[in-house]
């Protein structure tokens, strides 16, 4: 019975019909497409039934004062934020890897369960980021499949919902119950006042990009601790820089924003640091928390196996043997060394990297960050580069007896219109390019 009253509240309500509603829609959609969606879209169900069990637990109870009781609140959520963004990682070589990643870039929006004292812009923000690969979708699809254009819809919808949800019933933060129960039939208390100063972070000057990367290595804290939540991906993607303010941080690059976001202390302590790792867990290696270490090697690989690097500092990492794709986020001043790479190597969120081909790599991507060095090989000619959002990149192209030729990857563009019908852009000279 109480259960049935709880489901009566607006703010339970209005979480179910984003689940009956939106989420069913979008489920249906990813069926017909099939591919690897079906099995993306069972993890996406599970979460939204985890976070509408934990909200209803919330309005029941008082917020636990232990650590430890909103750590087993939160875990059925993390564990399936986890997995979403892990799949996709994992998928890389599908040809639907721009609806995965337009999915697992959107899906940490359900992460506003953590973020206070503002969680709906950070909602919007994570809905910008999954627009990025929903903007490859539509690019890719437009004018060959209907189906694929609608699917980006209802993607969208979801997200959308979800922010005009949490704007309306949890403004402040998750509204927990100001006593033990809460069962009527009334709305839900107002949200409770902000958790005294000495248990808050200070409120800086971060960008949503900042936040999220945060609110993620929290659900990654209070599940089960793996690091492959992270893209991901990939932050994500989303929002544009701006160089001053990243320099103003010390853990991470920060993105333009004027908006501000507070964790409590007891989580967000625990999200950027870790016991450092490197371990080989199925066909992926994991190297994280790594910090002024020159000796890491990885030396027993194969082509089938991946390598995540997150979060590890003024640090080089020497690779041998040739690998099927290598990953790095969030580092800092790190310098890798590899033979041979199958697909790609991928940047993302990083600062001051270097990296050095011995052999061969087909690919090199480089978003938000800010300082890659690229030193190639003499076999390594051909590389291709994708950069986005990315600030102070070179390649160094070797010549003569071990010299090395700098050249620069443009940062800024110029565009022009040619007889009013084609869009063309070309090196902004101007810009040191």
């Amino acid at each position: 019975m109480a259960s049935q009253a709880n489901d009566s509240l607006p703010v339970l309500r209005d979480y179910n019909a984003i689940i009956d509603n939106a989420l069913a829609s979008f489920t249906t959609i990813s069926r017909k497409i099939g591919g690897d969606l079906p099995a993306m879209i069972d993890h996406v169900a599970r979460l939204f039934n985890a976070q509408r069990q934990f909200i209803q637990k919330a309005i029941q109870s008082k917020k636990p004062t232990k650590d430890e009781e909103i750590h087993g609140l939160i875990k059925p959520q993390s564990t399936e934020i986890e997995a979403i963004c892990a799949y996709t990682n994992n998928h890389r070589k599908s040809p639907l890897f721009n609806h995965l990643s337009a999915i697992s870039e959107g899906i940490p929006a359900l992460g506003w369960v953590l973020v206070s004292p503002t969680p709906a812009p950070y909602v919007k923000e994570m809905s910008d980021a999954a627009q990025f690969y929903a903007n490859r979708v539509l690019k890719e699809f437009k004018e060959k499949d209907p189906t694929h254009v609608e699917w980006v819809k209802q993607w969208i919808k979801v997200l959308s919902d979800l922010h005009a949800y949490v704007k309306q019933y949890h403004t402040t933060g998750l509204t927990w119950s100001t006593s033990q129960t809460h069962t009527g039939g009334a709305a839900p208390p107002p949200p409770p006042p902000p958790p005294p100063a000495t248990l808050l972070t200070s409120t800086t000057q971060s960008d949503d990009g900042q936040s999220r990367n945060e609110l993620m290595s929290t659900i990654n804290a209070l599940g089960t601790g793996a690091a492959s939540i992270l893209k991901k991906v990939p932050d994500e993607l989303k929002l544009h820089k701006n160089p001053q303010l990243r320099e103003q941080s010390t853990n991470q690059p920060v993105e333009k924003s004027n908006k501000s976001h507070t964790t409590t202390s007891n989580t967000s302590s625990t999200l950027t640091t870790g016991p450092p790792k490197l371990a080989l867990e199925g066909n992926k290696w994991v190297v994280e928390y790594h910090s002024g270490r020159s000796d890491l090697k990885i030396t027993d690989t194969n082509m089938k196996q991946t390598i995540y690097v997150y979060k590890c500092s003024n640090s080089t990492i020497t690779v041998q043997g040739k690998v099927n794709s290598i990953v790095l986020d969030q580092c800092t001043k790190v310098g890798i060394q590899f033979t041979s790479v199958v697909s790609l190597v991928e940047f993302i969120n990083c600062r001051s990297m270097k990296i050095q081909v011995i052999e061969h790599v087909p690919t090199i991507q480089i978003e938000k960050t800010d300082g890659c060095h690229v030193y190639l090989s003499k076999t390594s000619l051909h590389t291709e580069f994708i950069t986005s959002k990315s600030s102070e990149m070179t390649v160094n192209v070797p010549f003569g007896d071990g010299e090395y030729k700098e050249h620069p990857i443009p940062e800024q563009f110029k565009t022009h219109l040619k007889d009013g019908k084609q869009l063309i852009t070309v090196p902004n000279e101007s810009a040191g390019v």
